[in-house]
């Protein structure tokens, strides 16, 4: 009886310590207790980067890229684990590198949107803005194209990201020079077409006389006079005088005033 109780304690002991040198071992090969902190590599080159966690015994892997065009190419933009992190020895750590040549994107269309929508959405879109380049145009900071170094581009050409977009503007016709067509003889309708034809405005229709219809009533004088150059923008109109019937042997310059025919929002009466 007393052999096999010493049998099984030698049993129990034997077993103990396999289990203590099984765990000795494991932490062995684990490292178990043995931690390095992670360094700082964010902000530093990759070469910089792989040096410092080479001399910590740590290792890297590169999982991601992103394009910023103020940092330099192959720059450190982001690490895991973070700095002070307590890994093991020869733990990976994840970096995220700056791309060492932009990434492609397709233009957006911003024909038609305002000069301010335009650079929201072109910033968006990770471009920059150049030039405004205004030419003469009835909509006022509205987008007619977009140009590359003097080169107009259409939406969906693919261009670098971080290009610079020069935009081509409406300049709502301010400080554009235009001769005052000649009216006399015309009928109203006539003389607005005219006036639309060199985007001028119509001004009063000061009327002589009694009037059944505006628009085919006839003008025999005007202001300013026919020829007389003059800067003309949107706010700039034309006034006309103007008579029901057509009178030929009415004298230009005499204005018998007798009404002001006056505009609403749907026109004139």
């Amino acid at each position: 009886m007393r052999t096999i109780l010493l049998n099984i304690l030698a049993i129990i002991i034997a077993g103990i310590v396999l289990l203590f040198l099984a765990f000795e071992s494991l932490s062995w090969y684990t490292n178990h207790g043995n931690f390095v902190l992670v360094p700082t590599v964010k902000g530093k080159s990759l070469f910089e980067a792989k040096k410092i966690l080479s001399q910590n015994d740590l290792d890297y892997i590169i999982v991601d890229s992103t394009y910023d065009e103020s940092k330099p190419p192959l720059f450190v933009l982001d690490q895991q684990p973070l700095t002070g992190s307590k890994v093991k020895v020869n733990r990976k750590i994840y970096l995220t590198l700056n791309a060492s040549t932009p990434p492609s994107v397709k233009l957006p269309n911003v024909i038609d949107n305002s000069k301010r929508q335009a650079e929201i959405i072109l910033h968006n879109w990770g471009l920059k803005v150049g030039k405004y380049i205004y030419v003469p145009d009835m909509a006022k900071d509205a987008v007619l194209n977009m140009e590359i170094n003097g080169n107009v581009v259409k939406p969906d050409d693919v261009v670098k990201k971080g290009t610079t977009i020069d935009l081509v503007l409406g300049d709502g016709f301010s400080n554009q020079v235009a001769d005052v067509p000649p009216l006399t003889d015309l009928t109203v309708v006539e003389a607005k077409a005219v006036l639309d034809a060199v985007h001028l405005k119509l001004g009063l229709l000061i009327a002589d006389g009694t009037i059944t219809d505006t628009l085919s009533a006839y003008v025999y004088d005007q202001n300013p006079k026919f020829g007389q150059p003059g800067v003309f923008g949107q706010d700039d109109a034309v006034q006309l005088f103007i008579r029901q019937e057509k009178d030929t042997t009415t004298q230009i310059g005499s204005h018998p005033v007798n009404q002001l025919i006056p505009k609403t929002e749907k026109g004139y009466q």
